[in-house]
């Protein structure tokens, strides 16, 4: 058996970049750990195998704080981005309107949204782009994690969205 394994892994690192050796050797690694775990003689044989396991506790009544201002993604969205829709505009450039509404009632809301512009590696900008009015915004295309507050109580929304390039892009969202 590792014979063949390691036959395989020559073969196939004739025409081969590194990482694509690094790969092969990963899987050929996890391949012969399989093999020999395996059951021999009716007896099954220690495994490291990673199995899932359940938390201690799955449900909690602690809540993260939310801060409209600090440039962090939440652990858990709130509220929700319900569309994206995309308008022309007699301008030709990229601009956002924000149009809030109460998650529970559906009620309209005023609210202040944060963009965070997201870059090729998954950071936020230190710099926002604020809106506190919905007005229309100019502002450029791309991806952005966006953060609300409702100007009345604490209803917030947080999440990913994309901006399209050369429209008005009106993000409708659901404080909750």
């Amino acid at each position: 058996m590792k014979k063949t394994i390691l036959c395989a892994l020559v073969l196939s690192l004739t025409a081969c970049k590194s990482t694509d050796v690094r790969n092969i050797a990963d899987s050929v690694s996890d391949i012969a750990g399989i093999a020999s775990t395996g059951i021999s003689d009716g007896k099954s044989g220690s495994s490291s195998i990673p199995t899932y396991e359940h938390q201690s506790q799955q449900y909690s009544n602690s809540s993260e704080p939310f801060y409209i201002t600090e440039n962090t993604k939440m652990s858990q969205e709130r509220g929700a981005i319900r569309s994206i829709a995309q308008e022309k505009n007699p301008k030709g450039m990229t601009m956002v309107r924000v149009l809030a509404y109460h998650q529970d009632s559906g009620a309209a809301m005023e609210s202040t949204t944060y963009f965070y512009a997201v870059d090729g590696n998954g950071w936020l900008s230190d710099e926002p782009l604020t809106m506190h009015r919905p007005e229309t915004m100019v502002i450029n295309s791309g991806v952005y994690y966006l953060k609300a507050q409702s100007d009345a109580g604490k209803f917030y929304t947080s999440g990913m969205i994309t901006l399209a390039k050369g429209v008005t892009n009106v993000v409708s969202i659901e404080l909750q």
